[in-house]
């Protein structure tokens, strides 16, 4: 148990948390958070301010981003979600959590302001406390993560002087539309009119982002066309090559331990950086790696072996997942740990990770609202794929144990942070 979310409960049980309850169908807009925004006494948002939107990468883009003005030193606060062990991750300044009686102080004022026609759901509620926060402590950078899509989320209600798209594939489907031209339409928006984007998305998306900037009269600077990366090295110690920046500079970069996934979110970190902070300087030798819960999160097993901690629930990020696992530890497959909420493509994503896999277990999730564990298994053993169900995580993570590695879970935020939950509750002796 969160104790932040036991101490807050009498607050938080006031609000809809569309997170955990998972409906197929948008049920919000920006009327809510407008008309809190303009409460009396309500403090002016940060600037600059920048959104992070897109179907993945979005969380590690905003760390690298925030860790990059910390390298520069300046303070930059992070408005991030899910949250993988306490809801007070999901507001930092810097490398610190928000402390649960700040966060207390900001959402009772916000209870008690009139918002309207209703009270504000549990996410615009969070969203309006990191404003908030972020204001009274007058950082340098504001990062806003998009919770879901873009257009109607919380945070475009938000004023920021930059948008950003990572990637798009299909995800969340009954509410964001069926086809990439649909969610990129839903996600473009956090390119504001008249404002500057950056995006790493590609063919039919890019088109659906690049439209939407000429009808907006934004500029729009893409991954690869205006900024990117060249020469890149891989060897024991990360990745190595040089970055190029929209401004003419060509920089060369060293990023420790880097995974691959995180290269197209350096390049987008960088070159939004140097546009919302031109005065402060790029530190790239090293550049600065955030170490993120449950993003490619390996951790040491007490009989050598590893075990990989991945919320990775899409075909695109399970498939990086699965091509990071072979490039480490080429020539072994894993044995995973499953488990996916209602609504996303799991088959997809499996499919696209099973070359990596030779076993598999299955099991129900915690917090949120799941897939059924059987259905799972039977799409598994008509695939060929060796599997078992499980009623929870800890057993899995028992019956993971008891395989050759690499040992992988994924699926869903909420299994990998709860295995990781128990893991960090175990004894320093070895399992058994």
């Amino acid at each position: 148990m969160d104790p932040a979310a036991e101490r807050l409960a009498p607050l938080l049980s006031q609000l809809v948390n569309y997170e955990r309850t998972r409906p197929d169908r948008r049920l919000w807009d920006l009327a809510t958070m407008r008309a809190l925004l303009a409460r009396p006494g309500a403090p002016t948002p940060p600037r600059p301010a920048v959104q992070v939107g897109g179907s993945k990468g979005k969380g590690t883009t905003t760390a690298m981003l925030a860790a990059l003005a910390t390298a520069a030193g300046r303070r930059a606060g992070t408005y991030t979600s899910p949250h993988i062990s306490t809801l007070l991750e999901r507001i930092r300044i810097g490398d610190r959590d928000i402390r649960t009686e700040q966060l207390e102080s900001l959402l009772q004022a916000i209870l008690a302001a009139p918002a309207g026609e209703r009270k504000p759901t549990f996410f615009e509620a969070m969203t309006l406390c990191a404003a908030d926060w972020f204001a009274q402590q007058r950082v340098d950078l504001a990062v806003y993560e998009v919770g879901l899509g873009g257009r109607h989320d919380a945070t475009s209600a938000l004023p920021v002087d930059a948008g950003i798209v990572t990637m798009i594939e299909l995800e969340h489907t009954d509410v964001l539309g069926d086809t990439i031209a649909q969610i990129a339409g839903e996600k473009a928006p956090v390119i504001r009119p008249g404002g500057t984007g950056f995006t790493g998305t590609t063919g039919e998306a890019f088109t659906v982002v690049h439209a939407h900037c000429v009808a907006n009269g934004a500029r729009l600077f893409a991954l690869d066309r205006d900024f990117g990366l060249r020469a890149v090295r891989w060897s024991e110690a990360g990745a190595s090559g040089r970055l190029w920046l929209q401004d003419g500079r060509e920089l060369p970069f060293v990023l420790p331990g880097a995974a691959a996934f995180e290269l197209p979110a350096l390049a987008l970190a960088a070159a939004a950086f140097v546009h919302l902070l031109p005065t402060a300087p790029l530190v790239l030798e090293p550049a600065p790696r955030p170490q993120l819960p449950c993003r490619f999160e390996v951790r040491a097993e007490a009989d050598g072996e590893v075990l990989v901690l991945d919320g990775a629930h899409t075909e695109h990020s399970l498939r990086m997942v699965g091509s990071e696992l072979q490039r480490r530890w080429p020539g072994r497959k894993a044995a995973l740990l499953f488990g996916s909420a209602t609504g996303k493509r799991w088959q997809q994503g499996l499919s696209a990770l099973l070359g990596a896999v030779d076993s598999v277990v299955v099991t129900e999730l915690v917090g949120t609202t799941g897939e059924d564990p059987a259905a799972i298994a039977a799409f598994l053993t008509a695939a060929g794929v060796r599997n078992e169900v499980v009623p929870d995580a800890a057993t899995g993570l028992r019956l993971l144990r008891g395989r050759p590695g690499p040992r992988l879970v994924a699926g869903s935020f909420y299994l990998a942070g709860q295995v990781r939950a128990l893991v960090d509750a175990e004894p320093s002796e070895p399992h058994r």
